[in-house]
């Protein structure tokens, strides 16, 4: 029975090292599973019930396979989040092709109004680089991670926006 206890333990806490990965769709290249791709939390509820298995067998080539199998299953996941987040690590990053001052701040409102105007530009650049990341993306973690991104970037156009409108207004009243 203490051994039962030590076994359900060690299981536990190799399965909450998978916690944080619990809702990424993954896709496992296993026939250990019942399927073959969704969330990790799945795939780890699979390995919960094949520990529960084992844990339960009196005959010695039960308990084997269902040990093989748990083994398996545990290697197949540990790959499937490997490969997932390589995945997220490779994928392409915007570059602007636009060069900005340091310190935009401190340029008088002529030269500020020309570096939010490139800005903008590049903002624009981004989004639709972005849009067309998020169109061709596959996978739905990174999928969602995309139109994170893109609503930052909306966010952000929309103070450049602002900015360049009170630039012009400033401007306007300076020549008056």
């Amino acid at each position: 029975m203490m051994q039962k206890h030590r076994f359900l333990t060690q299981m536990k806490l190799n399965l909450a090292d998978l916690a944080s990965f619990s809702e990424n769709k993954i896709t496992v290249s296993s026939t250990y599973f019942s399927k073959q791709s969704g969330l990790v939390k799945f795939f780890v509820a699979e390995i919960e019930k094949t520990a529960e298995q084992l844990l339960n067998q009196k005959d010695v080539s039960y308990s084997e396979f269902y040990a093989e199998k748990l083994i398996k299953q545990f290697d197949a996941l540990n790959s499937a989040i490997s490969k997932d987040q390589q995945q997220k690590k490779n994928t392409v990053q915007f570059q602007s092709s636009f060069k900005f001052s340091a310190n935009i701040h401190t340029l008088s409102s002529s030269k500020r109004l020309q570096e939010y105007r490139k800005a903008l530009r590049a903002l624009n650049e981004k989004m639709s680089w972005l849009m067309e990341q998020n169109y061709n993306e596959e996978n739905e973690a990174l999928k969602q991670e995309l139109q994170n991104q893109i609503l930052e970037t909306e966010y952000r156009k929309d103070k450049c926006m602002k900015a360049i409108e009170d630039l012009e207004q400033e401007l306007l009243f300076k020549q008056k």
